[in-house]
């Protein structure tokens, strides 16, 4: 077994003798080898070579202290334990090194053989132990810092006590920014974040919890978080360790395969349903032509009146029925870069006549931008003015609010569309992309139906969101 190589800094060599005394009184002394070193500038050079295991070091050396020589091996990064020695007891000294780092303070008139060996083995075993858990930290600090996934550190209150690279780029924030807020800002919704505390304060653990979160500029991402609690040893509080996994693109994948299979479903049954309609609707117009060219009837006003009444409500049919067939074709896109800003506004000036002549108040928080993504111009422009017109149509009582809003985030360009009306009842919210579903009257409750397609073929996602007072629809259109 090697000896503990043990070595005294103090510039008194009677002070030497006597723990070279003491050192040789200690049961199994023969473990430790001491060595001495006389003054500061000697102690200091051999602390830094690191060429002992531990340091007895006086507090007196001439023009300095121990507690100079503790501070500075201390910001030299060295880690072998330094206890501090001194003639008499003094709080004030024994506070002040053991604040720096010494390992321990004992006052030289009180050491004994029993009290020194126990000092110098509590004090190994220490730092053993600090050493371990100082390479368990930085392993730990590795994997937090590379880790692609955001981590997030926090507690009950919502305190956040650190957050790695990832989370810093995946929320939007700088690390003295995000320090000062709190946790429940990251959430979407209250009350995810009261379900995820509620599950990790009863299990001690949460695994795939799905909820939505935020970012500083407003964008949500629909996530699954996995979470423990364990005990900070540094502030001794308890704190949750969170890995964020972003599952929006998958999320918006399975969407779209999901609105694709509906569309592909509501085309075949559209041109069915149209050659099963247009059949009798011919018979019917050529009877009505006949009917309607008849000598004796020709001049009959009741009757051409009635004939012109089924004639228009046939065209209607066979309008409505092209309309149908329209919402569920595959149009296709001609992409070209486009600057997005431009097409936004031009989908608003189109509705403007509407918006004054329902007195609407129409808020624009639009990012200044040159932003040109490759869109097919017109497609989404009617797109956004479909999203619009249900905004308008949706606001009954006054004050009509209209807001247009715009989000550059994470390869996505979001434009939001909110307005105050009545909103969608919770029971209808899933039918809403559906062709023909409206609750308004004289509507056809196509250009929603319309609008998702577009939006699908560009690769982007569209949302609705009920909010309190109102809807809020979310554009996705993807930058590159």
């Amino acid at each position: 077994m090697d000896k503990i190589r043990v070595l005294l800094i103090d510039d008194d060599e009677d002070d030497y003798i006597i723990t070279k005394d003491i050192f040789n009184r200690i049961p199994k002394g023969e473990r430790y080898e001491l060595f001495w070193i006389d003054n500061f500038e000697k102690g200091i050079n051999a602390v830094l070579k690191r060429q002992y295991d531990i340091y007895l070091v006086d507090y007196r050396l001439g023009k300095h202290t121990g507690v100079d020589l503790l501070n500075e091996a201390i910001l030299s990064g060295i880690k072998e334990p330094i206890i501090i020695l001194t003639g008499k007891g003094d709080y004030l000294i024994d506070e002040q090194a053991m604040n720096i780092g010494a390992a321990d303070y004992l006052v030289k008139d009180k050491i004994d053989s029993d009290s020194l060996d126990r000092t110098l083995r509590y004090a190994l075993k220490q730092s053993e132990t600090l050493k371990a858990l100082k390479e368990s930290e930085n392993k730990f600090k590795i994997i937090f810092d590379k880790a692609k996934d955001p981590i997030l550190i926090s507690d009950y209150t919502g305190k956040i006590h650190d957050i790695n690279k990832a989370g810093l780029n995946f929320f939007g924030y700088h690390i003295k920014d995000v320090l000062d807020i709190n946790d429940r800002s990251l959430f979407f919704t209250q009350e995810d974040r009261d379900n995820f505390i509620q599950q990790l304060e009863t299990k001690g653990a949460v695994s795939d919890f799905e909820c939505e979160m935020v970012s500083h500029s407003g964008q949500v991402y629909f996530c699954s978080l996995s979470s423990f609690l364990q005990i900070d040893p540094q502030n001794m509080v308890e704190v949750y360790h969170t890995i964020i996994h972003d599952l929006t693109h998958r999320r918006n994948q399975e969407t779209k395969s999901i609105h694709e299979s509906k569309i592909s479903i509501s085309e075949h049954i559209a041109k069915g349903f149209a050659e099963e309609i247009r059949n009798p609707l011919s018979t019917i117009n050529l009877v009505l032509h006949e009917l309607a060219t008849d000598e004796t009837l020709v001049y009959n006003e009741t009757i051409q009146a009635n004939l012109e009444i089924i004639k228009s409500n046939c065209d209607s049919i066979n309008q409505l029925t092209k309309n149908f067939i329209a919402s569920t074709e595959n149009k296709p896109i001609s992409l070209q870069k486009t600057n997005i800003n431009q097409v936004i506004n031009e989908a608003i000036a189109e509705i403007n006549d509407l918006l004054l002549g329902h007195h609407i108040n129409l808020q624009k928080d639009i990012l200044p931008t040159d932003l040109s993504i490759s869109i097919d111009r017109k497609q989404i422009k009617k797109a956004l003015v479909n999203i619009l017109n249900n905004a308008v149509e949706a606001m009954e009582h006054y004050p009509k609010v209209l807001n247009i809003s715009t989000i550059n985030d994470s390869g996505y360009y979001s434009i939001l569309i909110e307005d105050n009306g009545k909103g969608i009842e919770k029971e209808f919210e899933s039918k809403i992309f559906q062709p023909f579903f409206t609750t308004k009257k004289d509507a056809e409750g196509l250009g929603l139906t319309e609008a998702e397609r577009t939006v699908l073929a560009h690769n982007g996602t569209i949302q609705f969101k009920p909010q309190s007072s109102g809807s809020l629809f979310v554009v996705q259109l993807p930058i590159d």
